[in-house]
């Protein structure tokens, strides 16, 4: 693949990301110039202060935070899982050129190797070298 046709497509890309962009502001234009669905945004955030208090006083009870602490001990353990399964999924991609393997159970299961295009521009200190954000 060229060199010219990635910055070709990038081009496409960027110019499709205006469109859209464009064509939201306009939706939006209109949204908020109608009395009718500024009155029925209003109603919804009263209501939605009401739930996220009835929420959170659920929330604040004991048995509910132990839940929400193995919820969240879970979840970053489930993440850190998922980057060291991709890390041998790639490994094993690169050793074996085979984008399938067998499972515990005997079964065939398949993968999929992916690239993303970083964003040009300033880094903040919160971002890794892939332009992701580093986890706390």
């Amino acid at each position: 693949m060229e060199n010219s046709q990635i910055q070709a497509r990038i081009a496409e890309l960027e110019k499709n990301q205006a469109e859209i962009k464009a064509a939201k502001d306009a939706i939006k234009q209109q949204l908020e110039n109608d009395l009718e669905y500024v009155q029925a945004q209003d109603e919804a955030k009263t209501a939605n202060l009401k739930k996220k208090a009835i929420k959170d006083q659920l929330l604040s009870m004991p048995e509910n935070q132990t839940l929400t602490e193995t919820i969240k001990n879970n979840q970053l353990d489930l993440s850190v899982l998922k980057d060291i399964l991709s890390a041998e999924l790639l490994d094993f991609y690169q050793k074996s050129n085979k984008e399938e393997f067998l499972d515990a159970e005997g079964k065939i299961r398949k993968f999929k190797i992916g690239a993303t295009l970083l964003k040009n521009g300033d880094r903040n200190e919160n971002q890794g070298d892939y332009g992701n954000y580093k986890k706390n």
